[in-house]
């Protein structure tokens, strides 16, 4: 997995792993063209810095002796990164901000499940609560060390009321984890690539350094 997709994994993990699995970066309902051609230039920018940022882990991962010099990851470059095309993810998901505190990942976004699971979901009874549309709120703990990232989900919202954590679990291990793999959950563990040893989540920022 390269280093793009490995960091999304991180800042993303607490937002995939509760539920929404993927996210599907379509810009503020992608509105005309002449409003596409109005983005600010400070967005341009944190697009354009997230995207020099992911190249630059990816190619001191690949050094023998890697630059141990910390990079820092804003969380408006990763917003920008997410909602202007710099991810590909699946449909049903828009609408994504992520923010950050010292150890804390809060990730909002809008899920439709009936497109995410492609209507899956509808013909479990255990599983009517991931059917429709729903405003998502994921409240998580996060860090990484030696070259190990844990996520910790605290707890889920749909539409302000907080979801059961045995429903998510059980979301996670009949309709996640045969997609996307065995690290996606509510407590997630993976190890990390391109040579990453910590990742350091601040105030609305990531701070990653390689060895």
């Amino acid at each position: 997995m390269n280093a793009a997709r490995k960091l999304r994994a991180i800042v993303l993990s607490a937002t995939i792993g509760a539920l929404v699995c993927a996210i599907v970066l379509m810009a503020a309902a992608l509105n005309t063209a002449r409003a596409q051609n109005h983005r600010t230039q400070s967005r341009l920018t944190a697009y354009e810095s997230a995207e020099r940022k992911f190249a630059w882990i990816g190619e001191n991962g690949r050094s023998a002796v890697p630059n141990p010099q910390p990079t820092v990851l804003a969380s408006e470059e990763w917003n920008a990164y997410l909602n202007e095309g710099g991810v590909n993810l699946p449909e049903g998901v828009t609408a994504v901000h992520i923010h950050t505190r010292p150890s804390v990942i809060q990730g909002e976004a809008e899920v439709d499940f009936d497109r995410l699971t492609a209507n899956r979901t509808r013909s479990n009874p255990l599983l009517q609560l991931f059917t429709g549309k729903h405003h998502v709120l994921v409240l998580a703990h996060g860090s990484a060390i030696r070259g190990v990232a844990t996520i910790q989900v605290d707890h889920v919202t749909f539409d302000g009321v907080e979801i059961p954590r045995f429903a998510l679990d059980y979301f996670a291990q009949r309709y996640l984890r045969p997609h996307y793999g065995s690290a996606v959950g509510l407590d997630s563990v993976f190890r990390l690539k391109n040579r990453m040893y910590t990742v350091v989540v601040g105030d609305e920022q990531a701070t990653i350094t390689q060895r």
